[in-house]
């Protein structure tokens, strides 16, 4: 299983080096401001689409019948399954997509609160709403790519076939920095040629997964979809699917129409979001990823022990993971967002309330991975329920606190309500998997997290302590390979140090370090 995992991290890793390379570029030519916020909220829609639609309740519902598919009825009736349900998905898309082309100023509103002010603002500099309509009817078409891209997806990782749609999202970022790289030659203005290369990295990431669905064991093809038993199922099971992503979604969602009162906060919970995703992405996504149709497959087997020993590995791992780079982004997060994103238009007073948000999204990361670790706990017993009663209490305490937090800490706040509705989320999974006895929490366990934490803080003392001997290189003023090169020899200190810290205090040994990395 860490082999699978790895080969999604190592991708995933690609993507999010590449995607930084993008965000840096994004950041460069349209800045903290409000260029920044359009391109944010254009982007966000699609995303959100994704996150819902292809990611969350589709691949949720549909890989544990799938898998069962292939186990009792061979592969036959479960690629027919798969061409029924992804030709039903594609219709669904082109209509989704042309409702919200049609209402595209109504979707705009809806979810950027603060653009309708801009036109009766004396003060405002760039009316943000008509432009964001005008990305919004592009970026939107990208919806229709991404998701089935990851539908597809979901169709290889219940084959154990990690690696095309890990490398989907690598082409994405190539993709667009291509498109980065190339514009400014044509353009002026980066927004619009951003917007269509959003189009057509759609189309590279859908032609990757078809590459990967082309040369394994599956046949998917169009077909006319009929509404038997196992779509009504799926139907069934996509429901509390969708209101649980649609739900987590909507805590950064909302987050996002508040930060909208003021301009660039939106840009600022973006491109802070946006680093605080790159560990996310690597170790959340490559753990839900691998995790969902590994207990899938025990679970089939009869095999609870095993099941309940790789959600707990999976916990582990998130844990090790997530604490080193929470702990970097709460002892040094002005540091980090200067070295990365100032220059161009991003000017060296807008660093601070950016390293403000970025802290505050690190609050929430271990929740942010560990609810990314518990949910295949439920959706591989088929119980997408439970998940979503949850996630509609942790979007109330978002709902509740992220107005009042915003007007003490600005974007800031929004961000730190979405982590402490994050941790909720992770209190209330682990409860419930606790009272199924599908986790525990042995004083083994306490007392190596303890130790984990104990050798994260020793790590942050130390990058602490460097930064300010290397301010003059990381805060300078111009200089990015300068600033890049001094904040990456800041992280590969703080690795070895943490890792020292981990050995020494024998959370693992080097032989169960090594355990670890063969096990799979």
């Amino acid at each position: 299983m860490f082999r699978s995992m790895f080969t999604v991290g190592g991708f995933t890793l690609m993507s999010r080096i590449l995607g930084f390379v993008r965000d840096k570029m994004i950041a460069t030519y349209l800045g903290f401001g409000a260029m920044g916020d359009v391109w944010a909220a254009a982007f966000q829609l699609p995303n959100l689409a994704r996150r819902v639609l292809g990611e969350g309740a589709f691949n949720t519902a549909f890989v544990p019948i799938y898998c069962r598919k292939i186990e009792e009825e061979g592969d036959a009736a479960a690629n027919y399954f798969a061409s029924r349900t992804i030709t039903l998905m594609f219709w669904i898309l082109i209509g989704l997509a042309l409702l919200m082309f049609i209402f595209m100023p109504q979707v705009i509103l809806a979810t950027n609160l603060g653009f309708a002010q801009d036109a009766t603002d004396p003060e405002t500099v760039v009316d943000r709403f008509p432009i964001a309509i005008t990305a919004g009817r592009i970026t939107i078409g990208y919806m229709i790519f991404v998701c089935l891209m990851a539908a597809f997806s979901g169709v290889l990782n219940s084959r154990k076939s990690f690696g095309p749609p890990a490398f989907a999202y690598v082409v994405l970022n190539i993709v667009m920095v291509g498109v980065l790289l190339v514009a400014p030659f044509f353009y002026e203005n980066m927004l619009k040629p951003l917007c269509w290369g959003l189009i057509i990295s759609g189309v590279a990431q859908l032609a990757v997964v078809l590459f990967g669905i082309s040369r394994s064991k599956t046949k998917v093809k169009m077909v006319i979809p009929v509404i038997d038993q196992d779509m009504k199922k799926l139907g069934v099971l996509m429901i509390p699917g969708l209101i649980s992503a649609g739900i987590q979604q909507l805590n950064l969602l909302f987050g996002g129409l508040v930060a909208s009162l003021a301009t660039g906060g939106k840009a600022l919970i973006y491109f802070a979001d946006r680093i605080n995703q790159l560990p996310l992405g690597i170790i959340g996504m490559a753990a839900g990823v691998v995790l969902l149709p590994e207990i899938s497959r025990a679970l089939r087997a009869g095999d609870t022990y095993e099941a309940k020993s790789k959600l707990s590995f999976g916990a582990d791992m998130a844990i090790l993971l997530t604490i080193p780079a929470m702990m970097a982004m709460l002892v040094i997060p002005r540091p980090i967002m200067h070295a990365i994103f100032e220059g161009g238009a991003v000017a060296a007073e807008d660093i601070a309330p950016a390293g403000k948000v970025l802290m505050a999204f690190a609050i929430g990361m271990p929740a942010y991975v560990l609810a990314r670790v518990y949910q295949p706990g439920f959706y591989a017993r088929e119980d997408t329920k439970t998940p979503m009663r949850f996630a509609i209490a942790t979007a109330i305490v978002n709902i509740v606190l992220c107005y009042p937090l915003f007007l003490w800490q600005g974007a800031a706040g929004c961000a730190l309500a979405t982590s402490i509705a994050g941790w909720c989320n992770v209190a209330l999974l682990w409860t419930r998997l606790r009272k199924d006895k599908f986790v525990t929490l042995s004083k083994t366990n306490l007392s190596r997290y303890a130790r984990m934490l104990i050798s994260a803080v020793a790590m942050g003392a130390a990058i602490y302590y460097l930064a300010e001997l290397g301010e003059p290189w990381i805060m300078r003023e111009g200089g990015f390979v300068i600033r890049m090169l001094a904040l990456l020899l800041l992280v590969m200190i703080g690795i070895a140090v943490y890792f020292g810290f981990i050995l020494a205090t024998r959370v693992f040994s080097i032989r169960e370090l090594k355990r670890v990395v063969k096990r799979g």
